[in-house]
């Protein structure tokens, strides 16, 4: 990523898909192995994918979940797993400040250089922000060291070193 920061978004959209589909199975359809033996078992079911489309409480207190996939279920409870949506429009300083109108958005995204840099001059976005232009690894901790070695460069002004050595 520090070599080459635009090589996800050369990918073709289809080959973005791949990546984003085999990073969200590895990272997010595994279950931790400290709470496996708690939850993958009778009676947890867990419906990867689906939106909770409807709930309704039935006689006797029931509850009756409709997934946007047509699936029924009736249910003792329920855990709503909902992950995030970027959506630039509704970070509290930028909402409430005057940079809000120069940032050029993409799906709810702030567009994003090589730098990591937004179309403000000095106003740069990580994290779940960046993952549109840099990928879904980005959503991970792990990025942070990426993502501070590209933007500590354009602050620096220089390039970001090609190797780091753990001590």
């Amino acid at each position: 990523m520090v070599e080459d920061p635009g090589w996800f978004r050369r990918l073709p959209v289809k080959e973005q898909r791949e990546v984003e589909d085999r990073l969200w199975a590895e990272g997010r359809l595994k279950v931790e192995p400290w709470l496996e033996s708690r939850v993958m078992r009778e009676p947890v079911s867990i419906w990867p994918r689906t939106t909770l489309a409807r709930c309704d409480v039935l006689r006797g207190g029931d509850v009756l979940a409709t997934l946007d996939d047509g699936t029924r279920l009736i249910v003792d409870h329920l855990v709503l797993a909902t992950g995030y949506k970027v959506q630039v429009e509704r970070v509290p300083f930028l909402a409430r400040g005057n940079l809000l109108g120069r940032v050029r958005t993409r799906n709810g995204f702030p567009e994003l250089d090589e730098k990591m840099e937004t179309t403000v001059p000095g106003l740069f976005a990580t994290s779940m922000m960046a993952t549109q232009d840099f990928g879904p690894f980005f959503a991970f901790t792990i990025s942070a060291r990426t993502s501070a070695r590209l933007i500590g460069a354009a602050v620096g002004g220089t390039r970001p070193p090609r190797t780091v050595k753990s001590l």
